[in-house]
């Protein structure tokens, strides 16, 4: 562990910056960033826009916003095809040098769906933990699985 420390404020640099870049990608083309008649995901949660004043309080003076966020979408469809499109390595993590994702609700809560929900924690939430690829990469698959999303909205006339 103290090995794999040594370098570990240079690879949180690389991760928050990767991890701001594909928020605010996604954010841009969500319901809460204005993203229109096609947005597919409902909200981006994430320190820099939810409970920023919280994060504020135990941040250091250089540090980021982390590795971490999460994911809501306007259906259950739309959260499978994200998910299932997003060309990463599946599974629960925090702070790998490789980007990783998994359906938290589902996975954490599988026998506990209608209690999560009370508390607001719906069923078809992804939590992504960013790592180290290359910035353009990542916001291409993020692309990839975002217009995914996106083809499942149907319009009624």
């Amino acid at each position: 562990m103290e090995r794999n420390s040594r370098n570990f404020r240079g690879r949180i640099k690389v991760i928050d910056s990767n991890t701001e870049a594909v928020c605010e990608f996604l954010r841009s083309r969500s319901v809460m960033g204005c993203g229109g008649a096609h947005a597919a995901i409902k909200e981006v949660f994430y320190p820099k826009w939810t409970c920023r004043e919280n994060y504020e309080r135990c941040r250091t003076k250089d540090g980021g916003f982390g590795g971490l966020f999460s994911l809501t979408f306007i259906s259950d469809a739309a959260s499978h095809a994200f998910f299932d499109a997003l060309p990463c390595h599946k599974g629960p993590s925090l702070g790998t040098n490789f980007t990783l994702a998994c359906p938290y609700t589902i996975l954490g809560h599988y026998g506990e769906l209608d209690w999560a929900a009370q508390y607001g924690v719906e069923r078809g939430l992804v939590r992504v933990s960013v790592g180290m690829e290359d910035k353009g990469i990542l916001l291409e698959e993020f692309g990839i699985a975002l217009k995914a999303a996106e083809a499942t909205i149907t319009f009624s006339t």
